[in-house]
């Protein structure tokens, strides 16, 4: 059988979290135009959590259908450009729409097109992700005129609408008064925590699932073990997206070196190409190397939480430190 270079990303392993705001937006699609409220619901948490693999996993089971009858798009979904406006916002659900003048008209114009095809295609729910970019950071506002714009596209229409982002997201939501009065209760995604023996266990069945399927194409040392499960939670922080890019590095290298056995030298390797690395925080340990401890304690679980998290503001842009070696990971790992 021959291992497919997307072999990862093919794998679905549905953690509780998951299953959760998978139910919860299936209610506020499944109760979509039922009663004068639009359903809204925000699903927030850190970087590569899951929350946009959640928003694709639930839309797939509601395609996008051509047939005699004309176009059918039970689910609108978007990403949020980095400054939103209100003709930018229409523009990517009218382009998403099949609109042939997406970017045509002015913001009346556009706004009526995508409310008329909202209800000719059945919408019944739009998914806006990057949801963080309604709120601007640098000015320390919210696009108002564009929020706003939302709440009167879900109000006349009817539809659902559930919105992704890291937690800055829920300020645009907090700091607008008629936002927030929609919205039901956030779902929140969060990195497994080792102190926590649920999340250990959890985090444990994950690389289960992931190792049976990768199993049938090559040879691995075993994810399940309590050594492995501390050594990859070490490397990826406990982020599932952090895991499968490791993984899926994994698997590149092994299909390009025509391998089919896997040691801690290649995960070693994968881990030094995938995961990002910051040389801002001090030295950390390989958690693949053959001297790493695997003993949890204090000082390497706090090091590990910060894989993934934002550097200070006071650091950020200060120049990194060359180191020689090629393959050991020195330095605390940090995505921006």
């Amino acid at each position: 059988m021959v291992m497919p270079r997307n072999l990862v990303d093919q794998i679905l392993v549905p953690h509780a979290a998951f299953q959760g705001a998978l139910r919860r937006i299936g209610q506020c699609y499944r109760n979509a135009q039922a009663h004068g409220t639009p359903a809204c619901l925000a699903i927030v948490g850190p970087s590569r959590t899951g929350k946009t693999s959640v928003l694709g996993q639930f839309a797939t089971g509601y395609p996008t259908v051509r047939s005699a009858e004309g176009l059918e798009v039970p689910i609108l979904r978007v990403k949020t450009p980095s400054k939103p406006t209100v003709k930018s916002m229409a523009e990517i659900m009218l382009r998403e729409m099949g609109d042939p003048r997406f970017d045509k008209g002015t913001e009346n114009a556009r706004t009526g097109r995508l409310m008329t095809l909202i209800r000719n295609c059945g919408t019944r729910m739009a998914m806006i992700d990057e949801f963080q970019h309604f709120y601007d950071k640098g000015q320390n506002r919210v696009m108002h005129h564009a929020a706003d714009w939302l709440k009167v596209l879900v109000d006349d229409t009817g539809i659902a609408l559930v919105v992704a982002g890291i937690p800055g997201c829920l300020a645009t939501i907090e700091q607008n008064e008629q936002l927030r009065g929609r919205f039901r209760a956030p779902v929140t995604f969060e990195r497994f925590d080792w102190r926590s023996p649920e999340d250990r266990e959890e985090f444990a069945a994950i690389l289960d699932a992931f190792y049976d399927a990768l199993a049938e194409h090559i040879d691995l040392p075993d994810f399940t073990s309590a050594e492995m499960t501390f050594r990859l939670y070490c490397a990826t922080g406990g982020l599932i997206g952090y895991l499968a890019m490791l993984l899926s590095q994994l698997v590149w290298d092994a299909i390009d070196d025509k391998r089919k056995i896997i040691t801690l030298k290649h995960l070693r390797a994968a881990f030094a190409q995938s995961v990002y690395s910051s040389h801002d925080y001090g030295d950390a340990p390989d958690p693949f190397s053959v001297r790493f401890a695997t003993e949890p304690s204090k000082e390497m679980l706090n090091t590990v939480s910060r894989i993934g998290a934002p550097l200070p503001a006071a650091i950020v842009g200060r120049p990194a430190r060359h180191k020689e070696s090629r393959t050991r990971v020195h330095d605390v790992l940090s995505a921006a």
